[in-house]
């Protein structure tokens, strides 16, 4: 890689808000210790039950993380965007892939191996507080998503991953709440759990409702906040 290509990346890197806390110099030294790959549309990044000794950071595109079953079903159940990490749980516990990552658009990735990401929180410790607060936090999305299971019939799953993505990538505007890189119907139905034909009814039901403008073209409009109806 070229001092070019080197300071470009060093730049993209900084508004990753892992390490938005660098100086440039330590960014230059971070992109010289790791390694950019490129993935195309639906190729696989991990998978589920690989060993895994990486630490990956989305510098451009978008990815999903899924479980899959012997028969080919899945269930998202999370999107990945840029600025995003994944692999970290393996990096501490040394345990094998808990999911699989499938590529959604043509993506490139910044790796860190095991040993360079433990030098790196090593010397930033932010870096490691930054990580385990992450990971608190998809702790408490996937309690969330339990109790949907367990107490949400399928239009309150649905109104429950709608506002899931609205506070994580959603910004206000004049027509409301907008979510880009929207999920597809087929892809919200595998965060609901549930099938495509379903989503698009409640999605029907929604615009009738009023809570939400539009969904089309890989983006999402809410008019409002979604309160989720309990059973």
């Amino acid at each position: 890689m070229g001092n070019g290509k080197r300071l470009y990346l060093a730049t993209q890197l900084k508004n990753v808000p892992l390490f938005g806390d660098l100086s440039g110099s330590q960014l230059v030294a971070l992109v010289n210790a790791g390694i950019v790959k490129h993935y195309a549309k639906g190729s696989f990044i991990v998978r589920q039950s690989d060993t895994g000794n990486t630490l990956y950071i989305v510098v451009s595109g978008q990815a999903k993380v899924v479980l899959l079953n012997p028969d080919g079903k899945e269930i998202v159940l999370s999107l990945l965007k840029e600025g995003d990490f994944f692999g970290e749980l393996s990096l501490l516990d040394d345990e094998p892939r808990s999911a699989s990552v499938v590529v959604l658009k043509d993506s490139t990735l910044f790796l860190l191996t095991r040993v360079q990401f433990y030098k790196l929180i090593t010397t930033h410790a932010g870096i490691l507080k930054k990580v385990l607060k992450e990971i608190v936090n998809r702790l408490r999305i996937a309690d969330e998503k339990i109790a949907g299971l367990a107490f949400l019939d399928v239009y309150g799953r649905t109104i429950q991953v709608l506002r899931q993505l609205a506070n994580e990538r959603g910004r206000k505007t004049e027509n409301g709440i907008e979510i880009t890189n929207a999920p597809t119907h087929q892809e919200l139905a595998s965060m609901v759990g549930a099938s495509r034909e379903a989503i698009t009814r409640i999605t029907k039901v929604l615009k009738k409702n009023k809570n939400l403008v539009s969904y089309r073209d890989g983006k999402a409009v809410l008019r409002q906040e979604l309160e989720i109806p309990f059973l």
